[in-house]
């Protein structure tokens, strides 16, 4: 599959299937990128960092990308999806809780 969507900083809209994010830095210092850069691949890095998944409700995700080195946010975006017709008849009493900070 391959993106259609050349929006790069804001993407809004119906998506019917699964999204993907590739992120990963473990092998960073092995070699080094390839001259041609993929039209998928929107940033490049030598650094080390980690993916950090927070669900918010049942409908948003947040997935912040930080470096290992300082443990700032370098990269955020949200996921939200509408779930009233799936969750119409559903209850759920647990409170919002983590163990990330």
């Amino acid at each position: 599959n391959q993106c259609v969507n050349t929006e790069k900083s804001h993407y809004s809209g119906i998506v019917n299937g699964t999204i993907h994010v590739v992120a990963g830095g473990a092998g960073s210092h092995l070699s080094n990128f390839s001259q041609v850069t993929p039209k998928w691949s929107l940033y490049r890095d030598y650094d080390f960092g980690f993916v950090k998944l927070t669900a918010f409700n049942h409908s948003s995700l947040l997935f912040e990308y930080k470096k290992s080195r300082d443990g700032n946010v370098y990269d955020s975006f949200t996921i939200s999806r509408n779930y009233r017709d799936v969750l119409a008849c559903v209850h759920d009493g647990c409170e919002a809780t983590t163990l990330a900070s």
